[in-house]
C-alpha cells in the first residue's frame, strides 16, 4: 500500500489522462422503456424503420398536380384544364386519371402514377370551379413532388446506437415505428465535498463573518453529473477527520461512481486521498498537465471486491469545474454509451490572447458570440478572472477554450478550440 507522502505524481499530459479515464468507463446496463420516457438517454441499439415514409409520392404545396408533358407546347397564356378528383394526406393515390386533367391535392397528399409536377395554388385561379382550373403559370413544372422513401425506407436503420434522444430524434423514433427503445441505465454517481470549512447556505451567516466558505461544490458537481446523464447522490460534506473520513468513504453504496472534491493535493488537512490509500483503494493515476485541475486522480475503491470509480477533484469551485467537465463528464457519458463522449468541440476567434505555459494543457472559461455577419466566426471571449477560485466566471461560461500543452499563446483573432458546455443557450 502506498504512503501519499511517498507518493509521485503521474503527470499525464491531458490526452493520456482522458484516454486513461475513457478506457476505464464501462457501459450500464440497457433496458426497454417508450421513446417519450427516454429524452436524454443514449440508445443502446439503432433504431429500424419499420415502414416507407413517405408511402407514395406526394405534394410539397397546396395546388395542382399535373403531368408536365401535357402542358408542354401550349404556349405562355392561362391553361384550362379539368380536375378528376381531389388528394388529402392519409389517402392513396387517385387511380385512372385521364390524360390531360389535373388532381386538387393539399400538402403531403398522394400524387398519382405519372404526375411529376404540382403547380401551387397561388399559380392559379384557386379553388376548381366548375370542374376545371386555370393555370396562369407553368415555372412550377417538375417541381414540388416529394418521392416516395425520401424520407426513410422500410429497414432502414434511421437513429444509430449511442444518438441521444431529444427533441430531434424523438420524432424519427416515432416515424420509424419504435413504440420501445433500449437505452442505457443511467450511472448513480456519489457527490461528496470535504473540508471543515465549507457551510451551506443554512449556516451562511458563518460566511458573512468570514470564517467559512460556501460549499459551492456538491451542487455544482450534482447539476454537472444530471447534464452529462448522471443520477447524483447526494453524500454531503465531509470534515478533515480521519475517523469521519474513513466512515463516509466506507459507507459509500449504491453508486457507480463516486466524485470527490477538495482533500486532493499535499496540504495539511488533505486527508481524503490519505485515507483512500488506506482503504482497499488502487490508485490509477494522480496528477495531470492541466491547469486548472492538476491535483486531479483517479482510482477504483474495492470494498467489497467491485471496483467502484472514484474521482478525486480539486477543492477550488473552478478547478473542479473544469477537471469535471474535461474528464469526469466524458466518462459518464461513455457509461450511458455516448457516441460522443468527450462532447461537442467548435472553433472560435478569440477576443483576448490566451497564454498558457508550454508545459501544460490550459482551459480557459470563455462566452461564445454569434459572428457579426454571414461571413465572420464565431467568437470567444474571457468570462472574467479565471483564478480557481472564483466562481463568477462560471455563470457565463459556454465554453472551455484549449491552449494545448507546447502552445505558449492563442493571439487575438486566432482561431481556439472549444469543448461546449451542456445547458447553454
Amino acid at each position: 500500500m502506498a504512503e501519499f507522502e511517498r507518493l509521485e505524481a503521474d503527470w499525464l499530459s491531458y490526452r493520456d489522462a482522458l484516454e486513461r479515464v475513457l478506457a476505464d468507463a464501462r457501459r450500464m446496463p440497457a433496458r426497454s422503456m417508450p421513446p417519450g420516457r427516454a429524452l436524454g438517454r443514449s440508445l443502446a441499439e439503432p433504431v429500424v424503420a419499420r415502414a416507407t415514409l413517405p408511402s407514395w409520392p406526394n405534394s410539397a404545396m397546396d395546388g395542382f398536380a399535373v403531368r408536365s408533358g401535357d402542358l408542354a407546347g401550349r404556349g405562355d397564356g392561362d391553361l384550362r384544364l379539368p380536375v378528376a378528383g381531389k388528394s388529402y394526406p392519409g389517402t392513396v393515390p387517385l387511380e385512372d386519371v385521364p390524360p390531360g386533367a389535373a388532381v386538387r391535392v393539399m400538402t403531403g397528399g398522394p400524387i398519382p402514377v405519372g404526375f411529376d409536377s404540382v403547380i401551387r395554388v397561388e399559380h392559379t385561379d384557386g379553388e376548381a370551379s366548375a370542374g376545371t382550373v386555370v393555370i396562369h403559370r407553368t415555372d412550377d413544372l417538375g417541381k414540388h413532388v416529394r418521392t416516395a422513401g425520401k424520407d426513410m425506407e422500410r429497414g432502414d436503420e434511421t437513429v444509430p446506437s449511442g444518438a441521444v434522444v431529444h427533441s430531434g430524434t424523438l420524432p424519427v423514433i416515432l416515424a420509424s415505428g419504435a413504440d420501445r427503445v433500449r437505452v442505457h441505465r443511467r450511472p448513480r454517481v456519489g457527490v461528496l465535498s470535504s473540508g471543515d470549512e465549507l457551510v451551506g447556505v443554512d449556516r451562511f451567516d458563518r460566511v458573512v463573518e468570514g470564517t467559512a466558505i460556501p460549499d459551492t461544490n456538491r451542487g455544482m458537481i450534482a447539476a454537472a453529473v444530471a447534464e452529462a446523464g448522471g443520477v447524483p447522490v447526494d453524500h454531503g460534506v465531509a470534515p478533515d477527520d480521519r475517523e469521519t473520513l474513513r466512515e463516509a468513504l466506507g459507507s459509500v453504496e449504491g453508486v457507480d461512481v463516486l466524485v470527490s472534491t477538495g482533500g486532493a493535493s499535499m496540504g495539511e488537512k488533505d486527508l481524503l486521498k490519505r485515507i483512500l490509500l488506506e482503504l482497499s483503494f488502487r490508485l490509477d493515476f494522480w496528477r495531470a498537465r492541466v491547469r486548472p485541475g492538476s491535483p486531479l486522480s483517479f482510482g477504483h475503491l474495492q470494498p467489497d471486491g467491485t471496483a467502484l470509480p472514484v474521482f478525486g477533484l480539486p477543492g477550488n469551485p473552478a478547478s473542479a469545474f473544469v477537471t469535471f467537465h474535461v474528464f469526469v463528464a466524458p466518462y459518464l457519458r461513455a457509461m450511458t454509451g455516448s457516441a460522443r463522449p468527450v462532447g461537442t468541440i467548435v472553433t472560435a476567434v478569440t477576443e483576448t490572447t490566451l497564454s498558457a505555459p508550454r508545459g501544460l494543457t490550459q482551459f480557459f472559461r470563455v462566452s461564445l458570440s454569434a459572428p457579426s455577419d454571414a461571413r465572420g466566426a464565431v467568437r470567444c471571449a474571457l468570462t472574467g478572472p479565471q483564478g480557481s477560485g472564483l466562481v463568477r466566471s462560471l455563470r457565463d461560461a459556454d465554453g472551455l477554450a484549449i491552449v494545448p500543452e507546447g502552445v505558449a499563446r492563442i493571439e487575438r483573432n486566432e482561431p481556439a478550440q472549444v469543448i461546449l458546455l451542456p445547458g447553454r443557450s
